[in-house]
């Protein structure tokens, strides 16, 4: 276990410490908007039903629900349970508290969405989540996983994955790899600014002042159901 597997994602949207060593507590991953590369995935997929796996404060869940698609969001944190329901109360969206590892949903999800999840999730229980993610799905299922990549202007490993690993994971989960490629996700700069400085992080920010993070965008599909 690394202080990563400990960070206080509950606490972080209260105010709270994401992890001991450094002050974070802004929501590093909410930038007010959905993320771009989510948009881009929703805007060249078929509409159907939609989990959005960590979803926070939901801003993807609702970019997906304009679209037309019938969205269920989780999120591990009640106050970002509770805040998103408030901010899309207009949207018929499913928001509910849960673990990843155990959603107790139905199966039979179109498309899984993880915005930046799996490198949230302890090493030791991945295995476990894509399993669960497994149990959700159908052979049709895409399954789109965006998690940071490994990079000299990136955030440090373990939190950065190699691609060899994950896909080692996911060999003992049901899931097999369509399609890896690199591409950004974006963050609030001055949420990490503390852990930047004493990590030693060259972060790149875009014209918008937001974090560049350099991540993998993989595309799965199940192996065996």
């Amino acid at each position: 276990m690394n202080e990563y597997d400990h960070a206080n994602f509950k606490g972080v949207y209260q105010g709270k410490s994401l992890i001991d060593s450094a002050e974070i507590t802004d929501v590093p991953w909410e930038i007010g908007e959905a993320q771009p590369v989510v948009c881009d995935i929703l805007d060249n997929a078929s509409t159907g039903r939609l989990l959005d796996v960590g979803c926070g404060l939901g801003r993807n869940a609702k970019a997906a629900f304009d679209r037309g698609f019938d969205v269920t969001a989780i999120d591990v944190s009640a106050a970002a349970i509770e805040k998103a329901r408030q901010l899309h109360a207009d949207a018929s969206i499913l928001f509910q508290e849960g673990d990843a590892c155990k959603t107790g949903l139905t199966p039979g999800f179109n498309i899984i969405l993880d915005s930046a999840t799996y490198h949230a999730i302890p090493a030791v229980k991945r295995v476990d989540y894509l399993k669960e993610m497994h149990r959700l799905a159908t052979i049709d299922t895409v399954f789109h996983l965006i998690t940071f990549a490994p990079s000299v202007v990136g955030m440090p490993k373990p939190l950065a994955n190699e691609l060899s690993d994950i896909a080692s994971t996911l060999e003992l989960s049901g899931w097999e790899i369509i399609l890896a490629e690199r591409t950004e996700y974006k963050g609030n700069a001055a949420a990490i600014e503390d852990f930047k400085k004493k990590k030693g992080l060259k972060i790149m920010l875009d014209d918008m002042g937001r974090t560049k993070l350099p991540a993998w965008h993989l595309v799965l599909k199940t192996t065996a159901l």
